[in-house]
């Protein structure tokens, strides 16, 4: 065929570094593979006793939030309510560039609009968060109005919450 020996010679080298390569392609997917074949091997062949520590843990870590008494947890979902209501506020002051008071009067009547319809259907919470979005796409400001569906849905189960808790009574 005319091809020397050191043209052979380059072509084996060739077809070896690719063969390397794809080996070690393989072997560097294998660890990852191997991992999931193990977990699931875990789960299926776990013993009785592992399945029940393993619940334990699980019932232990939600013990401990269920342990913190009422006032513990009514004051850490108003701090979590709070948390949403500050970053509304900072994400239309500074990332949408709008006055602080217009930006703390939206989050008010989001708020009073979530307290009056709390115990409304789902569908009509729906309409209004819908309401919110086209509002923000109508004036400009789609991300802030996004963000007050957010603040919307906080007041809502915040307050579904502390109802639940008995901490605040149901408005008829």
């Amino acid at each position: 065929m005319g091809e020397t020996k050191q043209q052979n010679h380059i072509k084996e080298q060739d077809i070896s570094v690719s063969e390397k390569t794809d080996m070690k392609a393989a072997v560097e997917e294998k660890p990852a593979v191997s991992a999931e074949i193990e977990e699931i091997k875990e789960f299926v062949v776990s013993s009785a006793k592992m399945r029940s520590e393993r619940k334990k843990a699980e019932q232990a870590s939600i013990s401990a939030i269920a342990a913190w008494s009422s006032r513990k947890k009514s004051v850490a979902i108003l701090v979590a309510f709070v948390a949403v209501a500050l970053a509304y506020a900072l994400i239309g002051i500074l990332a949408c560039e709008i006055n602080p008071v217009v930006v703390c009067v939206v989050l008010l009547i989001q708020v009073a609009i979530g307290v009056l319809l709390d115990q409304n259907p789902v569908w009509l919470h729906v309409c209004v968060a819908a309401a919110d979005v086209v509002a923000g796409i109508c004036v400009g400001q789609t991300w802030l109005m996004v963000a007050a569906v957010f603040v919307y849905v906080a007041a809502i189960v915040a307050l579904e919450m502390l109802q639940r808790m008995g901490m605040i009574g149901r408005v008829s």
